[in-house]
């Protein structure tokens, strides 16, 4: 089940024809799941994962940091050359040296435009013990979510690093969606955990639900990844980021209870024109500051809209299909339909 089959959207622009990120050109998702523990990982891929290329990156952080890896190199110039790897904390070391063994298997110079460092993404809270998580997660699981991601219809839910996510005093996980601002597309792809249940909003409107809270102790986060190929220059891409984080807040999953938050949004269309050779310099274009506001209305709708699609995903079992509890709260969303 997604929003929008429950008449229901966000915002005012268009979405792409899937409503995912993978409606960006080029871009792929995958997931894979850990045989003995309820936990796995998500990869986001903006470029063939046997070709990788350098792409321009920004990224925002809730409390102004985050534990990711490959910050140096975004941070630094803004710029990455590896798919994007969604893993619970515990295992965050095992993805890394797994994403340089594919690395090294496609350029054995491992340079920064060929997949180096590479960029993991931790997801904390996940409530699955760490040793199990960090036993369960292998090179061949890191290499089953690169190889198996795919540009068509992305899962949703509890998959991935999905599992085991609660949000909103109920199952959460992975969700996705898409805008088209002009010419141009921009996704989203998030990992719910956190939020309460009394603050989940849709487009605004308050639910107003009573779900029970999630256990006080379990560390509630959320990671996202907005990709566009908009020509957006790295500071652009930190400031669509950060406004992305709008969408966060307005939906409820951001609040005072939140412990690790983080955007990274990627351009796959570098506005990089030919090197000067005689003066050293380059000519970079980008998006006019006139052009901007709508990219960032749109990184805060897609968030929105990909943060209730991850909770009405999760509604479901991915494997037998049958309801999971949710206290009917998708039905309450049936029943506040407004125009919006």
């Amino acid at each position: 089940m997604r929003l929008r089959e429950l008449d229901l959207a966000v915002g005012m622009f268009p979405t792409g024809p899937e409503n995912a990120i993978t409606d960006v050109s080029g871009v792929s998702v995958g997931h894979a799941q850990a045989s003995s523990v309820a936990t796995g990982l998500t990869a986001v891929n903006p470029f063939d994962v046997s070709d990788p290329h350098r792409t321009y990156v920004g990224r925002w952080a809730l409390d102004g940091g985050d534990d990711a890896t490959g910050l140096g190199l975004a941070e630094d110039f803004g710029a990455l050359s590896t798919p994007l790897v969604l893993a619970p904390a515990a295992s965050v070391g095992r993805v890394y040296d797994a994403m340089i063994q594919l690395g090294l298997a496609i350029d054995v110079g491992l340079s920064e435009d060929r997949g180096w460092p590479p960029a993991v993404l931790p997801v904390t809270g996940i409530g699955q013990p760490a040793a199990a998580v960090r036993a369960a997660i292998d090179d061949d699981l890191v290499a089953a979510a690169l190889h198996s991601a795919t540009r068509t219809k992305v899962l949703e839910g509890q998959v991935g690093i999905g599992q085991s996510l609660l949000g909103f005093g109920c199952a959460a996980g992975v969700g996705t969606a898409s805008r088209r601002v002009g010419p141009q597309m921009l996704g989203a792809l998030i990992a719910v955990n956190g939020g309460e249940a009394s603050h989940l909003s849709v487009d605004g409107h308050r639910l107003g639900l009573s779900l029970p809270a999630v256990d006080a102790s379990r560390l509630r986060s959320a990671v996202a990844i907005v990709i566009t190929d908009a020509p957006l220059l790295p500071q652009q891409l930190q400031r669509v980021a950060g406004r992305g984080a709008f969408g966060l807040t307005r939906v409820g999953l951001l609040d005072e209870l939140t412990h690790a938050a983080t955007i990274w949004a990627l351009s796959t269309n570098a506005p990089i024109d030919e090197v000067d050779v005689a003066t050293g310099t380059i000519d970079a274009g980008g998006v006019s500051e006139a052009d901007l506001p709508q990219l960032f209305a749109a990184a805060a709708e897609a968030l929105e809209e990909a943060t209730l699609n991850a909770l009405l995903a999760s509604a479901v079992d991915p494997v037998s299909g049958n309801p999971l509890p949710t206290d009917g709260w998708p039905s309450r969303i049936r029943q506040q339909r407004y125009n919006g």
